[in-house]
């Protein structure tokens, strides 16, 4: 969450604009560096005694979530970002006056640049690597609800979602 706080504090103070995307079955396009098995699913006829291998990561699996973020993390580096060597979930590419942001929380991500033609470009290059889905101007992410005027320099997170949530759970 610090990580989010900290762009968007960049997003303001440059009048940038942002973008979400998520990574549609994210932990599936990642390979396993070991070899996994497991039983065969309930419900497949003539699978006793058997085994499956998996190749790729799938949702559950303790691995899934790293291997995950090692498959994004090379694509970063492929398309020229950097990691932010004291926050591993943002990435910079560019110069002074071009950087370009992400901040991934596992397939969640935030794109900022000063102009939509930067962020297109970042775009098209996950597109091409992933199965992506647009979701447009960040607006709420992670239970946030983000009030971005780029005119008046004013960026506020709310949390009213959450709060309702959570005044409304029985305890």
């Amino acid at each position: 969450m610090n990580s989010i706080r900290v762009v968007l504090s960049v997003v303001v103070a440059k009048a940038y604009v942002t973008e979400q995307m998520d990574a549609d079955t994210a932990f599936l396009n990642s390979d396993l560096k070991e070899q996994v098995f497991m039983e065969v699913p309930c419900g497949i006829t003539n699978a006793e005694n058997m085994m499956c291998k998996l190749d790729k990561a799938i949702y559950g699996l303790k691995q899934a979530a790293s291997a995950w973020h090692q498959t994004i993390h090379a694509v970063f580096m492929k398309i020229g970002f950097r990691s932010c060597g004291t926050d591993q979930c943002v990435y910079v590419k560019g110069a002074k006056d071009t950087l370009v942001y992400v901040c991934l929380y596992v397939d969640d991500m935030i794109i900022a640049a000063k102009t939509m033609e930067e962020i297109n470009e970042v775009k098209m290059a996950l597109k091409s690597a992933f199965k992506m889905k647009e979701l447009g101007e960040t607006k709420f992410i992670l239970g946030m609800e983000i009030d971005h005027d780029r005119m008046a320099g004013t960026l506020m997170i709310k949390q009213s979602r959450y709060i309702d949530d959570v005044t409304n759970r029985r305890w």
